[in-house]
């Protein structure tokens, strides 16, 4: 008990003082505000041209779409919070900087995943949740208990999907030498599979999201459940899937981050 205290203290330490040096820009961050804002309204208003157009997107309407993106973007901005220092680890890598990590008698994972928490990844949550609480409003969402549980365990799965496969493409790097990795091209893959419905893909393609490169269990399967449950298919609910999902991978991602860590020669001389 001890000890859990100590990394929870350490967390908020650490945690604190990202904020402060955010902080320090005030500008910067109102900038990023607007900008983000801005970003994903449009996005939204292009999916609302889309549908005024051809009536719907792979069957869904613009209320279940408002809901569906709505969704997608609060799991984007709470995985940019505590993840983005994963698009980074080449350059880490490459300066040295994992060298105070192995100083000190602490968690390695504990220490990389708590040394930036990123208070510009709120600009993000920002319009989402205006988006989100729109959806909620079109689709007429009963705010029952049951429902506010499927929520928190689906935003919980999907960020920690988006986490585990950052971590994982970052982690690369350790076995590359280089700070490219695939991280821009999974987030256009993250975008395309959870803001739009997967039944505008073939059903190859599906299949593939949903089985051996799982992004579509972020928003799609459970929102599809919570919007429309069919009763029978799984003996829970899609939600509870998705945050299994999200768990296992990023698990996995932690043990890769560990592999790696073992490839690890400092930055050289």
């Amino acid at each position: 008990m001890k000890t859990i205290r100590y990394y929870i203290s350490v967390a908020a330490i650490s945690i604190r003082q990202s904020i402060q040096s955010r902080l320090e820009y005030p500008f910067m961050l109102i900038g990023h505000v607007l900008a983000n804002c801005i970003q994903w309204v449009i996005g939204f208003a292009t999916i609302k041209f889309v549908v005024d157009q051809f009536g719907s997107i792979g069957g869904w309407g613009y209320e279940s779409l408002a809901f569906l993106y709505g969704m997608s973007v609060l799991s984007h901005g709470l995985a940019v919070v505590f993840f983005i220092q994963t698009w980074g680890m080449g350059y880490w890598m490459i300066d040295g900087e994992f060298d105070r990590f192995l100083l000190r008698p602490m968690n390695l994972i504990f220490q990389f995943l708590f040394d930036d928490f990123n208070l510009i990844g709120f600009t993000d949550i920002i319009p989402g949740l205006m988006v989100f609480v729109y959806g909620c409003v079109k689709v007429h969402l009963t705010p029952s208990c049951g429902n506010i549980l499927l929520i928190l365990c689906t935003l919980a799965g999907g960020t920690l999907i988006r986490g585990a496969v950052w971590m994982f493409c970052g982690s690369m790097s350790f076995w590359t030498r280089s700070p490219a990795n695939f991280t821009d091209m999974v987030g256009e893959l993250f975008e395309r599979v959870s803001i739009y419905p997967l039944t505008i893909y073939p059903r190859w393609v599906q299949a593939l999201f949903t089985f051996l490169l799982p992004l579509a269990w972020i928003t799609f399967w459970p929102v599809k459940d919570i919007l429309e449950p069919e009763p029978g298919i799984l003996p829970v609910p899609m939600a509870a899937v998705t945050l299994a999902v999200g768990l296992l991978l990023f698990t996995g991602s932690c043990v890769v981050f560990r592999a790696g860590m073992g490839r690890y020669e400092s930055a050289g001389s």
